[in-house]
């Protein structure tokens, strides 16, 4: 009851704040480049052709007696604290005559017991007409609706559950090339792409257990891409109706299992209301969004057992333990809602699920999530949200949680914040 008497206390002071903010943004905040301000960064660049932002982002949390952030974490750039910074984000948008750009983009996480410092994305493209352009670097994988999503652009404070379970823990980062093709005369976008993969090395500490467990239990990282991936993203917008957008993807590569593992995902979004400034629909004040995504996994592979040192009588044969086959589909479905309050508030609900596997130890997971975000200042470079987490699993059984969560921005656009960055 503490938690929920302390997110209604919050959501009244974020509806206080929507509605005041309402008042000052009739009209959507319009970027003007060649004014340089270098408090916020607006117009600041280095040479004409690199564009600096830094985005730092604090979250903290409410949580049931016992439970702490790491617990409900589901990847590395979930909160991991209960009050702290969840991310340091610094990206450089590269430009160079409009025919060759880039990105490139580091990361600083506040762990549980650390802070880990990473490259998340540096990569050019070249413009080669209007309809395509060719790139290569490291870059996210632009299979779906979030994994091209930075931290600074979720719509929640936490990554979706399906996309952490089966997308490499929620960030599949390639280092290769790829293609981009604007079909002409259709608003149609196909992203074709392949290289070597970012892996994420975690430690995973022994539970010691009175009597060993039955059945055959293997590490599900091994699912993961672990060497290579190939992948290709189609986004699909109706003539005539470019609100409605179909997503289709596919990727696949070598895992942990020395085999093969698929990811599959279909996904549909709509816009009531939207509103078009120039660059294709935008959600703002009084529209209504409807996103949903299903993301399925084959994997396939032999899952070899570790080898423990143990003591035994001499003379005794010791039997090495076979490989596991490693045969299994599992998937999950992520569908949020939105409604603009105003052009810098939204009202979000997101329910997650995700199929659990035995053999990976991952159980069947539900979770609910309303957040309420809002910008606010005069530029809308300060974001604003809070949030509740609902969760049911056989592993937490029931778990509440509430987030409070703040995003500064330095630089840089700020342009439709329901948008992909």
């Amino acid at each position: 009851m503490k938690t929920l008497s302390q997110l209604f206390f919050c959501g009244a002071i974020f509806a206080g704040l929507s509605l005041a903010t309402a008042q000052e943004s009739e009209e959507v905040f319009e970027y003007d480049a060649t004014e340089v301000n270098y408090l916020t960064g607006e117009g600041v660049n280095v040479g004409g052709f690199i564009y600096p932002t830094l985005y730092v982002i604090g979250t903290g949390g409410w949580l049931e007696n016992g439970a702490n952030a790491t617990d409900l974490a589901n990847t590395d750039h979930d909160p991991q604290n209960d009050i702290g910074i969840q991310q340091l984000e610094l990206s450089l948008d590269l430009n160079f005559n409009d025919v060759v750009t880039g990105l490139v983009t580091g990361t600083g996480t506040q762990g549980a017991d650390e802070w880990e410092a990473r490259l998340e994305e540096a990569y050019l493209h070249y413009h080669v007409n209007d309809n395509i352009k060719i790139g290569g670097g490291q870059f996210f994988n632009t299979i779906g609706w979030q994994n091209k999503r930075h931290l600074h652009s979720w719509d929640y404070v936490n990554q979706n559950i399906s996309n952490t379970r089966f997308l490499n823990e929620g960030e599949l980062i390639t280092q290769g090339g790829e293609i981009i093709i604007n079909v002409p005369n259709e608003d149609m976008v196909i992203t074709i792409g392949g290289g070597g993969v970012v892996t994420h090395a975690h430690e995973h500490e022994e539970e010691e257990h009175g009597e060993e467990e039955e059945g055959e239990h293997v590490e599900a990282d091994g699912a993961n891409f672990d060497d290579y991936v190939v992948s290709a993203d189609v986004k699909y917008s109706f003539p005539g109706d470019d609100s409605l957008t179909l997503n289709a993807g596919l990727a696949f590569g070598e895992n942990g299992f020395n085999d093969t593992t698929y990811v599959y995902s279909l996904g549909a979004q709509k816009i009531w209301n939207g509103h078009d400034h120039g660059g294709g629909t935008e959600f703002a004040e009084g529209a209504f969004m409807v996103r949903t995504e299903w993301i399925g996994r084959d994997v396939n592979g032999l899952a070899e057992h570790e080898e423990h040192e143990e003591e035994e009588e001499e003379g005794e044969d010791h039997e090495e333990e076979a490989p596991t086959v490693v045969n299994i589909f599992d998937h999950g479905l992520s569908t949020s809602l939105h409604y603009g309050l105003s052009n810098v508030s939204t009202l979000s609900f997101r329910h997650d699920w995700a199929k659990g596997t035995e053999l990976f130890e991952t159980s069947d997971i539900h979770r609910f999530s309303p957040a309420l975000t809002t910008h606010l200042g005069a530029n809308n470079r300060i974001k604003a949200r809070v949030q509740y987490d609902y969760i049911q699993s056989d592993a937490l059984q029931t778990e509440h949680a509430a987030w409070l969560q703040f995003t500064w921005q330095w630089g840089g656009d700020v342009g439709c914040h329901e948008c992909d960055h």
